[in-house]
């Protein structure tokens, strides 16, 4: 039986900003998400000649941002002393504060004009940074490498090294959006953005600060793009496009952009735009993982998950979608799929949906689509191309579901770490967990 309300207060979320491939903001998102993958948004990446690591028959593709109009959210003047990624964060943190009716330029105003700010220090007027990236930087990064290796030392630009480090658009956020919380960046892989948002929401609930950005960003560069092709992580499919859990799955789709969430408390908000609720999160490791690539400890990955949700007092039998985490890769997919079925009795799974075919690997459209399936919105259908038999799971086709009550959202990453986060659609006024 789940706990009583306790002292902890609720955390629910409450704007969502986006840019990525498909266009800016939340109805960017949901677009995709309703109408599936678009071949027009999948462009070709111009890898120069010395980085081509192996020739492809074809040319390689991926979700690009290319060059938006961000000005609305990023002054130009601004604009030109940031990394892209680190432009890609401003814009959606402005546009989730926009989304939850706050202040873009000013996180730690009140919700209500002329509300007076809470005294005592158990809940902060402060908002805190929790963001996310697997490569960070990485122009600016392979721009400050080829100074010191053609100039010495001493030609470093200080500029391309304050803007390569992982956490420089989480600070950039900071100053631009004026948020004096803490500010931490994770670098997990593919399960960083989880994690961010579990670190947020441990946060709220022990009423440390009142009120959370979560950031997920990542750009591609041709040779970022290039190496991750030479190890055969990208899917060479001539359509560019990934395949979660079929059998005829090659790798997974790059994408670039960013996603930024607003989190508050009950605490502190009354929470007028509530988009869905955080109700619990788990992590786990898994010690048969190499450095570079997914292992196969599903057992005691499942049995973290599991003593999580039952230590939070959540159960199995409420969670009636799940977010999959898989991308296309053989093997991250091949593991994905036996957590899931052992953890989920195979005649109790819920339906599973691949949002990361339409959305590709990075940037944050996963956990984006996992709030906005606890939110209600439908999946992307999803192409048939014969689920692989070895695995066991079917990714759901698209078809109409109902709103789900519980979503569980998956991430399992390259090198072993996991994380899990169990959504709940937004309460109705009088409605009781039970």
């Amino acid at each position: 039986m789940r706990p009583q309300p306790g002292d902890q207060p609720e955390v629910v979320i409450t704007g969502l900003g986006f840019v990525g491939a498909a266009g800016l903001g939340r109805a960017a998102l949901e677009k995709t998400l309703t109408e599936g993958p678009a071949a027009s948004l999948l462009e070709a990446v111009q890898i120069p000649e010395q980085a081509v690591l192996q020739p492809r028959q074809e040319d390689p593709r991926a979700l690009l941002v290319g060059a938006p109009d961000l000005s609305p959210w990023v002054h130009p003047r601004a604009a030109r002393r940031l990394s892209r990624p680190s432009r890609f964060a401003v814009a959606a943190a402005r546009m989730a504060l926009e989304d939850a009716n706050l202040d873009p330029k000013d996180c730690e105003a009140p919700r209500v004009e002329g509300e007076a700010p809470r005294d005592g220090e158990d809940v902060p007027q402060r908002t805190g940074i929790y963001s996310a990236t697997t490569f960070g930087p990485s122009d600016l990064t392979e721009r400050l490498l080829r100074q010191i290796r053609d100039d010495g030392p001493q030609g470093a630009s200080p500029f391309y090294f304050t803007e390569s480090v992982a956490n420089a658009p989480a600070a950039q956020v900071a100053l631009a959006c004026r948020a004096r919380g803490p500010n931490l960046t994770l670098t997990q892989r593919e399960a960083g953005p989880l994690l961010a948002l579990a670190q947020a929401a441990t946060a709220l609930r022990r009423r440390r600060i009142q009120r959370a950005l979560v950031i997920v960003t990542e750009e591609v560069t041709p040779l970022l793009f290039a190496f991750l092709d030479h190890f055969h992580a990208l899917s060479r499919s001539p359509d560019g496009g990934a395949r979660p859990f079929h059998r005829r799955r090659d790798g997974f789709l790059l994408a670039e952009g960013a996603l930024a969430l607003v989190l508050e408390s009950s605490d502190s908000s009354t929470a007028p735009r509530q988009l869905a609720r955080v109700l619990a999160g788990a992590r786990g490791f898994d010690p048969t993982a190499p450095r570079y690539r997914h292992g196969d400890g599903a057992e005691a990955l499942g049995e973290s998950l599991l003593a999580s949700l039952k230590s939070q007092g959540e159960e199995l039998r409420e969670i009636d979608q799940v977010v999959s985490g898989a991308s296309g890769s053989r093997a991250g997919d091949a593991l994905e799929a036996s957590v899931l079925r052992f953890v989920f009795p195979q005649e109790a799974l819920p339906p599973v949906v691949t949002p990361k075919a339409a959305l590709g690997e990075y940037a944050g459209g996963h956990l984006g689509a996992a709030v906005l399936a606890a939110a209600g919105r439908p999946s992307a259908p999803v192409e048939d191309f014969g689920p692989d038999p070895a695995l066991a799971i079917t990714p759901h086709s698209g078809s109409p579901l109902s709103p789900p009550h519980r979503v569980l959202a998956t991430a399992l990453a390259a090198g072993g770490a996991a994380a899990w986060t169990l959504f709940a659609a937004p309460r109705i006024d009088g409605e009781s967990d039970g």
